[in-house]
């Protein structure tokens, strides 16, 4: 497997814990994440919470990539398979097009795909990925997001919510 080109196509997600969606064509993320999702130590695996939100943004140059692309959502060591949207490259070619630079015209193909999950088991400290995965065997890398058990103590200074007394 090959790291797919990112002048062709390139993307990123959101991690959060709600996803509305407006009118407007407009979308609003509630509790974004950011680069780590912590938990205190205390919290006995496994746990759920009650919805994990992926908001995927991918954009793709008209032309430039070939063959279908799914994108796939995995957690933990094992790279469990937590969801999996195929997309296939007729519908990448219906697509509306947009231009990325007015002057150079440049045209370019945009989906927001959400995923949710709900509820979402934490079995362990570990790793969500996104990635796009493309009929060539390339690979595309659209982010990340860590799960850590911290302390406490660490956990209060963070938050700023009170730390939680042991028993």
């Amino acid at each position: 497997m090959t790291d797919q080109d990112r002048n062709k196509a390139w993307g990123f997600s959101f991690f959060a814990d709600d996803l509305r969606l407006e009118l407007g064509n407009k979308s609003s993320l509630m509790g974004i994440y950011q680069a780590d999702m912590l938990f205190p130590e205390s919290m006995k695996v496994p746990f759920l919470i009650s919805k994990l939100v992926i908001q995927i943004m991918y954009y793709e140059i008209v032309g430039a990539v070939d063959g279908d692309v799914t994108f796939r959502v995995t957690y933990g060591s094992n790279n469990q398979t937590l969801a999996e949207a195929p997309i296939l490259r007729a519908d990448i070619s219906a697509a509306p097009v947009v231009p990325s630079n007015e002057e150079e015209l440049e045209r370019v193909v945009h989906f927001r795909i959400p995923i949710a999950i709900s509820p979402f088991q934490i079995t362990e400290a570990g790793r969500i990925r996104v990635r796009a995965h493309y009929s060539d065997d390339s690979i595309l890398k659209l982010g990340s997001i860590a799960i850590r058990r911290i302390t406490e103590s660490e956990f209060s200074a963070v938050t700023g919510l009170p730390a939680i007394p042991q028993s």
